[in-house]
């Protein structure tokens, strides 16, 4: 029917032919994605594979429930509270002062204290370790220490320890 109407303004002469170019339709350009959204495209399409037989919303079991019936904790239980703290704070502070002093000791070349059986057996071990570091003596041909070992370092520091092994020092 369209067409009778084309000829009828055509016999008229008013008919015009459309002239009016047509636009050309506007291509859709696609961006290149970055290796990063590729990788994060794939991570997705990953974790929905994967869950997708997985039941994710929560059970009665996992979920936490708050009593609010229940009254809340009162100044008595903050009392308990602040004094178990309190009690820690004073073990800890008397365990600090003790290694602090301690620590303070050895520095100054006092040592630790021991009984009379601590002062023996290590006297022994000392003198033991001396005999045995002075005993090597030097190799005749090389003239260094024939030793495999070097057992200053442990000499120093157990005078740095016990100062009264000073007394039998001989190195």
């Amino acid at each position: 029917m369209a067409e009778t109407k084309n000829y009828a303004k055509l016999a008229k002469g008013t008919a015009k032919k459309s002239t009016a170019a047509k636009k050309p339709a506007a291509k859709k350009v696609v961006k290149p994605k970055t290796p990063a959204e590729e990788r994060d495209l794939k991570a997705k399409a990953t974790v929905e594979k994967l869950l997708s037989n997985v039941d994710l919303s929560p059970s009665k079991d996992e979920l936490l429930e708050f009593d609010d019936d229940t009254p809340k904790e009162g100044q008595e239980w903050l009392e308990e509270q602040v004094t178990l703290l309190t009690q820690q704070l004073e073990v800890a502070k008397a365990d600090y002062t003790r290694i602090f002093n301690e620590n303070q000791q050895i520095k100054s070349g006092v040592g630790i204290q021991g009984s009379d059986d601590v002062k023996t057996n290590v006297t022994k071990l000392f003198v033991e370790l001396q005999d045995a570091f002075l005993a090597m003596g030097k190799d005749p041909q090389t003239g260094a220490p024939n030793l495999i070992i070097f057992p200053v370092a442990f000499l120093n520091k157990l005078l740095a320890f016990f100062p009264f092994l000073k007394q039998y020092k001989r190195f």
